[in-house]
């Protein structure tokens, strides 16, 4: 059986500071999500308060790719879903092509709150597609 997920995004850009976490994260906690949002928000003081979630109705579920050399990355949970026992996430890594980049670091997040309660997921998995960025 798979249903899919309908999600919102709760941020969608950098995370403030260098970040070396990286992977996929799934936040089912109130103190762990004060965590992750306060990494992502790690170059800024004071942190502002995490967006609202209803941990009772909705999971977090953060996807970074950790940091890049250049700006121009970007990355962007397109679908979520469960199969049997498996939370299968879908994603997309848009990476700068050519020369029109900056020499600065980045470090692209999109977290996410899907509308699955407190269930247990057996394994996460997830599909990254990796494409190059659309030159504007």
């Amino acid at each position: 059986m798979s249903r899919t997920a309908n999600f919102r995004t709760l941020y969608h850009g950098q995370a403030s500071g260098a970040s070396s976490s990286y992977g996929l994260f799934l936040i089912r906690r109130s103190g762990s999500w004060a965590q992750h949002w306060a990494s992502v928000n790690r170059g800024v003081q004071p942190v502002p308060p995490p967006p609202l979630v209803d941990l009772a109705r909705e999971t977090v579920i953060m996807l970074s790719v950790g940091t890049r050399p250049v700006l121009g990355y970007d990355v962007t949970i397109e679908d979520v879903a469960v199969r049997e026992t498996t939370l299968v996430v879908t994603g997309v890594e848009r990476r700068p092509v050519g020369v029109a980049t900056l020499d600065m670091v980045c470090s692209p997040v999109h977290i996410v709150a899907a509308r699955f309660g407190p269930e247990a997921f057996e394994d996460m998995l997830l599909n990254l597609l990796i494409k190059p960025a659309e030159i504007i």
